[in-house]
């Protein structure tokens, strides 16, 4: 079928549309001339191919030119150069958004009671145009469908891993505080009996002295190794179980108060808190230290005592985020799922037990809150803990005024 068309700026959908039977033009979206039609339109009209290229039809309105949207169907009359009028159902079938911008109409001729002349064709296009919008109806439905489904399994699979790891925590926890039941005995004993041998040490011989006071030592130091493992093992056994009454207390007081206690460990490091004021939470105070403690400590082993470290806290949307970055080595990304496990550790052996991060997390998830590490490429580690809103007060500020 041979069309007329005028310039280049027309779609291949739009030329495969000129091939149909149906009378069918090409509008420019800001002048309304007609920029293309085919042979079933001109026929419609009366008029040669080329005398309606550049022309404006009569059924077009002031307030068409530069439109978005067009109305989906209206209805026209076209006078014939024989002076014929023809009634005519113009339908847009779309606009492109270009540039240029183009309107592509449809033309039916309509008989004496309104109905299309070729009603079976038109009524099959109006089904299929209907259908389509069903479709793409069902489509975005579907689509929605599927958001949807993709939260509740990144839910589900969240509240598997927190079932997964309060299990392994309780089987932990009945392990070591079996452990460390039959630890605490014999090592009361030990301790006392280098405690007795380093006095009986001052009766010794000045040539023994010496070298049993230095065997007394080393002996002394690693009972307190074992002391705080013992005791490392017990904070394990009794994750997830309060030990205090929950307290409002100030954020920022309490978080000083932690890093107070640590304070010979962070001499060296830059350490800068960024804490709003009168924010409060709802938590067990001796608890709630432990876990900053833990982070920061950790944050300041990773570091070797030298670099920045920074606290600071945001509300959002009522929940708390309270993020503990350092500006060390950062943790290999084949251990960054690993490293909430009971007893694995990235320090040297023997300056830690793989206990404190499982211990500090059992204690945030008792709050209803969440301990993870958000870490990106390259140095650096950041751990964010995030609390409820029914954890996190603010307190009004003080009226000053008169």
């Amino acid at each position: 079928m041979r069309r007329v068309m005028q310039g280049d700026g027309i779609s291949p959908m739009t030329a495969r549309v000129f091939d149909s039977h149906e009378p069918t033009l090409v509008l420019d979206g800001e002048s309304l001339e007609v920029v293309a039609v085919n042979p079933p339109l001109a026929n419609l009209v009366g008029r040669p191919l080329a005398e309606l290229l550049g022309q404006v039809p009569d059924f077009l309105r002031a307030e068409d030119s530069g439109a978005r949207h067009w109305e989906r169907t209206r209805q026209a009359s076209l006078v014939k150069p024989n002076g014929a009028v023809q009634a005519v159902e113009v339908t847009c079938l779309y606009v492109e958004k270009g540039p240029p911008r183009r309107v592509v109409l449809r033309l039916t001729a309509l008989d004496a009671n309104g109905t299309p002349n070729n009603a079976p064709l038109h009524n099959r296009h109006q089904a299929l145009h209907r259908a389509h919008r069903e479709l793409l109806s069902a489509y975005n439905r579907l689509e929605l469908l599927n958001d949807e489904l993709e939260n509740k399994n990144r839910q589900l699979q969240e509240v598997y891993r927190r079932l997964s790891y309060a299990s392994k925590m309780a089987a932990v926890g009945e392990l070591t505080a079996g452990a460390t039941h039959g630890i605490n005995n014999p090592l009361a004993a030990a301790v006392s009996a280098v405690r007795t041998l380093d006095r009986l040490c001052q009766q010794c011989p000045d040539e023994l002295r010496e070298q049993m006071m230095a065997t007394c030592r080393r002996a002394d130091r690693a009972l307190e190794r074992i002391e705080r493992i013992v005791a490392d093992l017990r904070r394990l056994a009794q994750a997830g179980t309060r030990r205090g009454d929950l307290k409002v207390v100030d954020l920022g007081q309490e978080i000083r108060l932690a890093l107070e206690l640590i304070s010979h460990k962070l001499e060296d490091i830059d350490l800068k808190l960024a804490l709003p004021e009168g924010l409060t939470v709802r938590v067990c105070p001796d608890e709630f230290n432990q876990v900053i403690m833990n982070l920061a400590d950790n944050a300041a082993a990773a570091m070797d005592g030298h670099g920045h470290l920074t606290i600071r806290a945001l509300l959002e949307g009522g929940k708390l985020r309270l993020e503990i970055e350092d500006d060390g080595p950062g943790v290999p990304p084949d251990m960054t799922q690993r490293i909430f496990e009971p007893f694995f550790s990235t320090k040297e052996p023997g300056r830690g037990t793989g206990i404190g991060l499982a211990v500090a997390r059992g204690i945030i998830e008792g709050y209803a809150g969440t301990l993870y590490l958000e870490q990106e490429h390259g140095p650096g580690c950041k751990f964010v803990i995030e609390l409820p809103a029914e954890v996190v007060r603010e307190r009004p500020s003080e009226n000053t005024g008169g």
